[in-house]
């Protein structure tokens, strides 16, 4: 990893699991998000199934939540729920994050 790469850390508690983001690791500032791990765990099965053919913007609704991503930068998540309707909930992740997040798991 080089210096300039970004770190990530995580933490799990009680269902939730929490994502620090440092743009640098030399930073003492960083960006939060806190996920349950259902979404978490929907999240990661469906990146660890698209593999590297995915065409920009896409879209795709999983169990739980809907992924969009305009680029291979950014991960919009949004909660749904038991309808399958779009909650107020949601998320816009790096993909480096959600990247670590399948390695710490």
């Amino acid at each position: 990893m080089g210096d300039k790469s970004p770190k990530v850390e995580f933490l799990a508690d009680n269902g939730i699991i929490e994502i620090h983001y440092f743009d640098n690791p030399k930073d003492k500032s960083y960006r939060n998000w806190k996920l349950p791990e259902s979404i978490a765990n929907e999240l990661i099965s469906w990146w660890a199934r698209k593999g590297k053919k995915l065409l920009f913007p896409m879209q795709i609704r999983v169990k739980k939540c809907e992924l969009t991503m305009y680029s291979e930068k950014y991960i919009e998540i949004k909660s749904v729920d038991c309808q399958g309707r779009t909650n107020m909930t949601g998320w816009n992740l790096p993909a480096a994050a959600v990247e670590r997040l399948i390695a710490w798991q």
